[in-house]
């Protein structure tokens, strides 16, 4: 029997890699609204919290120009960003071993389901999940990671607290899963650090993604 019936990903930073994408969108939007393009690890921090987050919190940008900086953002990622991402080391495969062994699995994102599925599909890895939690395209601001790691649990009828594992890069997505009342872990391939788990009290942490199985079953 797993310990785990039921895990739920965070996607950017975690599944995907599509840091090449964001990055090369978070540049072509600031270049457009005439700013100086920031240094390449500081727009690390955009992988994790809402987008429009990102925007007022490091960079100061005022609340009635966020959704146009957002619009730019979009514009090329879209088009081009969107293709610009890769799937990380071992967590096809491990994903795939979780659904053999009948283990339910979803998405909670701060990432537009829309784009979500975009890249699920160009990466052929929709199938994979049983259901996905992700906010609107339209910029309105949305609940946090508490309600989508809820939204997906609801999804998935996981009653049962004690049988669903969170898996994240961030640090929102450790304490998303300490407010829902889940255990969490915290993978080092993404955008998070070792100190960044510990301090937020993961419940574990792992480096590579093959870990998640003897984790969870």
């Amino acid at each position: 029997m797993s310990k785990y019936d039921f895990v739920i990903f965070d996607f950017d930073g975690t599944v995907v890699d599509t840091s090449e994408g964001i990055f090369k969108s978070l540049q072509y939007a600031f270049v457009e609204m005439g700013d100086k393009v920031p240094d390449l690890s500081e727009m690390k921090k955009f992988i994790g919290p809402p987008i429009a987050y990102s925007f007022e919190k490091f960079y100061n940008v005022p609340a009635e120009l966020v959704d146009t900086y957002i619009g730019k953002y979009r514009e090329r990622y879209r088009a081009k960003g969107i293709f610009e991402c890769s799937l990380y080391e071992g967590i096809k495969e491990a994903l795939s071993e979780l659904r053999k062994n009948g283990v339910k699995l979803g998405i909670a994102s701060s990432k537009p389901l829309s784009l979500i599925y975009d890249v699920m599909n160009y990466l052929e890895i929709t199938e994979l999940f049983d259901f996905v939690s992700g906010v609107k395209m339209d910029n309105s601001r949305h609940s946090g990671k508490k309600e989508l790691i809820l939204n997906t649990m609801k999804n998935l009828n996981a009653e049962n607290k004690s049988r669903v594992l969170m898996v994240g890069d961030r640090y929102f997505d450790i304490d998303g899963a300490a407010e829902a009342g889940v255990d969490s872990c915290g993978v080092l391939f993404g955008f998070g650090s070792r100190e960044e788990f510990l301090e937020h009290n993961a419940t574990y942490i792992i480096e590579e993604a093959k870990e998640l199985l003897k984790l969870v079953l």
